[in-house]
């Protein structure tokens, strides 16, 4: 048996692994805690900051988190018209580290908006548990991040998508950047809703399709899953505020747990990477109606979680090969590489570099691990990449402005003719070869 390093180990087997830890934390911390009373309790801290999830300063060389104290808190609903409606039973005033407990009447409520006042200055936050008579749910730090979610979030609720896009994608792609461009712009927060109600679009009508397969039981497997991922990543984020670190972990975390609400529904990691493939491309396309810094903040965003899907779908075809310590390594190394150059990137050319840079590790160790088709697989990485090849297709097909149909249909024909081109060149190899191959020079070459 073939040696697989620890790392390897580890994130291969951590997927499964993170989605059951965050459903049995889902399952103590983040549904509902009795707390006695006859009101729902939602408990939070206000932070204010600008920065990830927290306001953080140095202290003695440690941590400490930097809370707003007085400031007035109120829970409220979103109308259809997006503005505010207060259902708390009254206001209350945070502590001197910036802590509060506030209390509805309302029960079996989801999506209630902690709002906190000070002076001048407001932060909002949305409550993504479902709050319940006699029990207490958490809010994670309230800053100028979730403030950014919260008035998305209203914006999806004015144009009638709050049932297509779900609190997951609102966790996952408004990160800290994104919300620096949404606060800045008024016009931001519905170019940013439209960008999320088409990734939801495209991915919902693309996994009904032949080629992706997945029926409408999994999605609702899916979905839900993803829902108590997301609300185990708020209260995490709520339990862990005084450390930055455990912040950034949370979030890794939670990206791992999504991905695992697709795996434990029996969807392959390389059908996920695909499909996320296609609904990221229109939800870049979308995009770009913004500012150019807000585009950019936005195509890093999902950049960014794209590639944990294609880095841990193609560690699996690594080892699916046959593939040996040292060479998945090797691919490992690539895909931290890939991720934490994303993550320093400041222009798209550079984010586009960095696929590039995978896409040569990927088929290099390739042809190391199934030596015997080295030449050949040579030559189908150059004819997917020539001027007339299926990339260059891809390519036309995606340029204009496109409807959902024609972003699946793009794709699906690209992995397609790879797939039959592989079948083609590969006479003589084995099932899990052509598969191994296959997948690999899809996932080195999809962005």
């Amino acid at each position: 048996m073939l040696g697989i390093s620890k790392s390897r180990f580890r994130l291969l087997y951590g997927i499964p692994l993170v989605f059951l830890f965050l459903l049995l934390t889902s399952c103590s911390n983040d549904n509902p805690v009795d707390s006695g009373g006859a009101n729902a309790k939602v408990t939070g801290k206000v932070t204010g900051d600008s920065g990830l999830y927290k306001s953080l300063k140095k202290s003695s060389g440690a941590e400490s988190i930097q809370g707003i104290s007085g400031a007035t808190v109120i829970l409220a609903q979103v109308q259809a018209d997006g503005s505010l409606k207060t259902v708390s039973t009254q206001s209350v005033q945070t502590d001197l580290n910036g802590s509060f407990t506030v209390e509805t009447s309302l029960s079996s409520a989801q999506n209630l908006v902690v709002v906190a006042t000070k002076g001048a200055s407001q932060w909002k936050a949305v409550v993504y548990s479902e709050v319940k008579s006699n029990s207490t749910v958490y809010c994670q730090p309230v800053n100028t991040q979730t403030t950014a979610h919260a008035d998305v979030y209203s914006q999806i609720v004015v144009s009638g998508q709050a049932s297509t896009v779900s609190s997951a994608d609102l966790q996952m792609y408004l990160t800290s950047s994104v919300a620096a461009q949404i606060n800045s712009s008024t016009t931001a927060r519905s170019q940013f809703a439209s960008c999320l109600a088409s990734e939801s679009q495209v991915r919902t009508q693309a996994s009904s399709h032949t080629y992706f397969g997945v029926s409408n039981s999994q999605l609702q497997t899916i979905e839900n899953a993803r829902a108590q991922a997301s609300v185990a990543f708020q209260s995490s984020l709520h339990s862990h505020a005084e450390s930055q670190s455990s912040a950034s972990q949370d979030f890794r975390t939670y990206q791992q747990a999504c991905i695992a609400a697709y795996t434990n529904a029996s969807v392959k990691l390389e059908t996920y990477a695909k499909l996320l493939r296609v609904s990221s491309r229109a939800y870049i396309t979308q995009s770009a109606q913004m500012s150019s810094s807000a585009y950019f903040s936005a195509s890093q965003s999902i950049s960014a979680y794209l590639a944990v899907a294609i880095r841990s779908a193609a560690e699996s075809k690594f080892q699916e090969a046959g593939a040996s310590s040292a060479q998945m390594s090797a691919v490992t190394s690539a895909g931290v590489t890939l991720s934490a150059s994303i993550a320093g990137a400041t222009t798209i050319g550079q984010i586009n570099d960095a696929y590039v840079q995978y896409h040569n590790t990927v088929v290099a160790q390739l042809k190391v691990v199934l030596s015997a088709y080295a030449s050949l697989i040579t030559t189908l990485d150059a004819n997917i990449n020539a001027a007339a090849g299926v990339k260059a297709n891809l390519n036309v097909a995606l340029s204009g402005a496109l409807s959902t149909s024609q972003f699946i249909n793009a794709y699906t024909s690209f992995y397609s003719a790879i797939a039959a081109s592989v079948q083609t060149t590969l006479t003589g190899a084995s099932g899990v070869q052509v598969s191994s191959i296959t997948e690999l020079l899809i996932l080195a070459n999809m962005n």
